[in-house]
């Protein structure tokens, strides 16, 4: 029982690193269609640092942490890129979640998880780091808070 309580605890709290993507190595090339409708990959940010979120409207976390997002996104305005990736969700409740927290960041659909798993994601929320060269600077597992994110953004090599 202990262990499922730490578990449970890493994934929910901001665990770094999962193990089936680690840092320095190359992010994995996505081709997405956001919820403008517009196609876009990865590699269209090359030469700019990424926030990659993965969220969905089924997690509390994941909502709890879109408005901090929201907050560091206008604050670096366009020094960064944010993309947030809804996953394996309903397009309406996911639209109304993105309403509800004044995302104006890129969000794009992931229904199947076809991205989140490319990324080797386990839990959710999970927010990935991508340098300028397109490598994976950290992923962390968890909700993160204003002062988190911009710590993590800091550390990503530019």
């Amino acid at each position: 029982m202990l262990t499922v309580a730490l578990l449970v605890f890493l994934l929910f709290q901001g665990s770094r690193n999962h193990p089936s993507v680690s840092g320095g190595a190359a992010a994995p090339e996505i081709r997405l269609t956001d919820f403008e409708g517009e196609r876009f990959a990865l590699s269209d940010y090359a030469g700019t640092p990424v926030v990659l979120n993965f969220w969905a409207s089924w997690c509390p976390s994941c909502a709890a942490e879109m408005p901090a997002f929201e907050k560091v996104h206008r604050d670096l305005d366009g020094e960064v890129a944010f993309i947030g990736i809804d996953q394996r969700d309903q397009r309406s409740a996911a639209d109304d979640l993105a309403r509800r927290t004044g995302v104006t960041y890129r969000l794009a659909d992931d229904p199947g998880g076809r991205v989140f798993d490319a990324f080797g994601a386990a839990g959710m929320p999970t927010t990935v780091f991508i340098d300028p060269q397109g490598n994976i600077s950290d992923v962390v597992t968890g909700q993160l808070s204003e002062d988190q994110l911009r710590v993590y953004i800091s550390e990503i090599d530019v």
